[in-house]
């Protein structure tokens, strides 16, 4: 008996597991009986409900509430930043000083740097003007007048006019005076003089201070023993002091004069020292003193110099009023006086 009950187990056991195996295998094939065949062939047997509910969409209270959890939230929107406020711009102590209407009257710089003389520009074909050849340049331009006069016990006028050019380019400094001097009493003339006086700088790029030059005079007097004199001469010049208000500027150079008319025959050749300073005092106050030297290479040919001081006081509408005194000096006068001063008051007229 002891063997017969384990074998017992053992058989209810397989029988329990072939219920169970045959169960499944027939639940599965109703599960996929469908599987591999179309949708005619496949079994009208309706299913439940219950079979489909996965497939099914939620009521609209449902979606709703799900749509409504599943749904992120908005991102709170960020501060927006603050325009900077522009500051107001603090006026320069010039622009405080100088009032609205001074901008108004200046130029600019431009303007007043690149000038023609009588023309705003150069038109094209225009050959015979110096800036259709040398290119922009500042210009400065003056004439100037003198009159004097007395009647009574003795009768005499004097006249004196002249003219002044200077052009100022980036390549040279171009200078030009032109003078005439007429006095008369009743006897006749006393004085009749006139000079022609040029210069030609080239700065050099080597050094802002030094150029060279080269300077052409034509004298005529008929109260000198000459009626014509020529001085040519050139050299270099160097300015040991420069501001906006003073310039100094001394010369050396050689050459020769020749005078016409004359005693003195032929050529002379003579050396050249020179020195001139310019100061602008105030806004409308200035002065200049100018010396130059021409000894001879021998010493029985003599020598000459040449003094001239100006003061000048600017007025309104470009008119100037300028003191001036002028003394020209040679030692071999032949049988004339050394010395010859000429002063004046002139009215100057710049444009």
């Amino acid at each position: 008996m002891g063997w017969i009950f384990p074998h017992s187990i053992l058989i209810v056991s397989l029988i329990s597991l072939t219920t169970l195996a045959s169960y499944s295998h027939a639940a599965d094939s109703e599960d996929f009986d469908g599987i591999g065949l179309s949708y005619f062939e496949q079994s009208s047997v309706d299913k439940s409900d219950s079979e489909f509910v996965h497939y099914l969409m939620p009521e609209d209270d449902v979606q709703s509430f799900l749509t409504s959890v599943l749904e992120l939230p908005p991102l709170p929107e960020l501060p927006k930043p603050k325009p900077e406020e522009e500051k107001p711009v603090e006026p320069t102590p010039e622009e405080v000083e100088k009032p609205k209407d001074a901008k108004k009257d200046e130029k600019p710089k431009e303007e007043e740097e690149d000038t023609y003389g009588y023309f705003d520009y150069v038109p094209y074909g225009q050959y015979y003007h110096v800036d259709y050849w040398f290119g922009k340049a500042k210009w400065k331009n003056s004439a100037e007048l003198g009159l004097n006069g007395q009647t009574g016990n003795t009768e005499s006028n004097s006249l004196r006019v002249g003219a002044k050019i200077k052009r100022e380019g980036d390549a040279t400094v171009f200078s030009a005076d032109i003078r005439h001097l007429r006095t008369s009493d009743k006897d006749g003339l006393t004085q009749n003089n006139a000079y022609v006086k040029h210069k030609l700088e080239w700065p050099l790029k080597i050094h802002e201070k030094w150029s060279l030059f080269e300077k052409t005079d034509v004298e005529y007097d008929e109260f000198k023993a000459f009626d014509m004199r020529l001085v040519f001469n050139g050299g270099v010049s160097y300015k040991p002091y420069k501001t906006d208000a003073t310039d100094w500027t001394l010369s050396i150079g050689s050459g020769f004069s020749q005078e016409y008319g004359s005693p003195q025959k032929g050529i002379i050749p003579e050396a050249t020292l020179g020195s001139e300073l310019t100061h602008q005092i105030t806004e409308k106050q200035s002065f200049q003193i100018k010396f130059e030297f021409f000894p001879a290479f021998e010493a029985n040919q003599g020598y000459r110099s040449v003094t001239d001081a100006s003061y000048t006081i600017a007025l309104d509408h470009g008119l100037s009023l300028k003191l001036s005194a002028e003394d020209r000096y040679d030692s071999t006068p032949n049988n004339r006086k050394r010395n010859d001063l000429d002063y004046a008051c002139l009215l100057i007229w710049q444009f």
